[in-house]
């Protein structure tokens, strides 16, 4: 039984070690960070808003998209948190960097499909348009869906690159302004019935700057993985993604920070 368990443990170690050469900037020790476990529950909160968001399409029931707003602010909320602690107590990490950004990609598709096909598709949007309170039953198009599930599967894919070159590209100020964007037009979406079509608008330009914000993004990482195939750049690793957020806190600090 030993021999077994001696065994296991060195195959999980070989893995990880495995897993830590083919992604330099992650650091399976700092998995149960406390602002990991904070992103750990923002995931989380995807299925919960999900179900509510179904069933208050099918049973008609806007109390139970409320509910799921509400859901959706303490999702959003725990993510400033999450950053707040990293940052005050020097918990920045490789694996925060990486889920951080794909916590928020999965609300934002998720909140959009939802408000999509849970009204365009269910009795709540459909006895709407019955009653003549909307001219159809979307709360948000679907091409919006489509749009913001491609720009998000695109940015994945660099995303992944990113790491496995060694590079450290992190969100611009046009990324953080379009992600504002959507986020404001998405809880109007939630009383599209008494906005309808301002946040169609709202979500429509933060979709655009996103778009451009993406594209930007994948500039920087071309250039960022020339530089470290020449020579003229360090691939990342933990301790450099750490060290590099350390100093960006402390710039801060001491109003230095150009970034």
């Amino acid at each position: 039984m030993r021999e077994i368990m001696s065994a296991r443990s060195h195959m999980r170690v070989h893995l990880e070690n495995s897993m830590a050469k083919k992604l330099g900037q992650i650091d399976f020790k700092e998995v149960w960070t406390i602002p990991n476990i904070i992103t750990y529950f923002r995931i989380l909160c995807v299925p919960v808003f999900v179900t509510l968001m179904a069933l208050g399409g099918v049973r008609d029931s806007k109390l139970l998209f409320y509910i799921a707003l509400g859901v959706f602010f303490l999702a959003s909320g725990s993510d400033m948190v999450d950053g707040w602690i990293a940052r005050k107590f020097n918990m920045q990490s490789g694996i925060g960097m990486v889920l951080d950004p794909i916590a928020d990609k999965l609300m934002h598709v998720s909140v959009l499909a939802c408000l999509s096909f849970c009204t365009g598709l269910t009795p709540l949007g459909k006895n709407l348009v019955a009653n003549g309170t909307l001219d159809n039953p979307w709360f948000v198009h679907y091409a919006f869906v489509i749009l913001i599930f491609a720009k998000e599967f695109i940015q994945a894919m660099i995303a992944l690159y990113v790491l496995k070159k060694g590079a450290t590209v992190k969100a611009n100020w046009l990324g953080k302004v379009s992600s504002f964007t959507i986020s404001v037009g998405v809880i109007l979406a939630f009383f599209h019935d008494y906005v309808q079509y301002a946040d169609w608008g709202i979500l429509a330009w933060g979709i655009a700057m996103s778009y451009g914000a993406a594209f930007s993004y994948l500039n920087e990482t071309m250039k960022q993985v020339k530089l470290v195939k020449e020579g003229k750049m360090e691939a990342a690793t933990a301790e450099s993604v750490k060290a590099e957020d350390q100093k960006i806190v402390q710039e801060k600090k001491d109003g230095t920070y150009e970034g």
